[in-house]
């Protein structure tokens, strides 16, 4: 049987999103959700929520392996000073994709990375604005009947059909799907040089 001290990478997440896009970084990484409760207070700043509910799934995770980095992540959308969750179901999904309309929002998504066994940790965030274009009530029921809208933060998916009621995005796309990865790479470069990171 092979064995290998090989320091493994880790994602906090079950996220398909998440799953995804740190695909893309072209890293091996297992995967191991987080069991916490995301409770989310109404009056909370989003950065400093972001980042501690980052925190908390990554080490939830930490306890649970070692010799390896976790990474966990968790993405918000602030609209006039209100923190947008993912809607209940498909009636509050148009409300909310009805005050989004014709509007700017804010995505705030942030990375907490933890060294084990070193417990050395990062924590950052990012931000990505995005203007609406007007969407009509007609266009909401299509979307929202499609069920896209369902588990997304906001109540759409920039990387699926919500992309058509965008106008601009300022900042970070894959920090508007739900992982920063331009964020999450310079994190990881902090735990490991250049050559290290080809391990994974």
């Amino acid at each position: 049987m092979e064995t290998t001290t090989k320091k493994r990478l880790i994602l906090a997440s079950g996220s398909s999103r998440r799953i995804d896009l740190l695909k893309m970084l072209g890293y091996h990484f297992d995967i191991v959700p987080h069991s916490i409760d995301e409770c989310i207070p109404d009056s909370a700043f989003p950065e400093e929520l972001v980042r501690n509910l980052a925190f908390l799934k990554a080490n939830n995770v930490a306890g649970k392996v070692n010799n390896a980095i976790i990474v966990g992540a968790d993405t918000v959308v602030y609209h006039n000073n209100n923190i947008i969750s993912k809607p209940k179901d498909a009636l509050e999904a148009k409300k909310i994709l009805s005050l989004l309309s014709k509007s700017e929002h804010s995505i705030f998504t942030g990375v907490c990375m933890i060294d084990i066994p070193s417990k050395k940790k990062l924590l950052r965030n990012e931000r990505t604005r995005i203007t609406m274009r007007h969407i009509p009530e007609k266009e909401i029921e299509a979307y929202v009947d499609s069920g896209e809208p369902m588990d997304k933060a906001g109540a759409y998916a920039i990387q699926g059909e919500g992309k058509n009621f965008v106008e601009k995005i300022d900042g970070s796309y894959s920090n508007a799907v739900g992982l920063p990865l331009e964020l999450v790479q310079e994190m990881l470069y902090y735990f490991v040089n250049d050559a290290d990171t080809k391990k994974f």
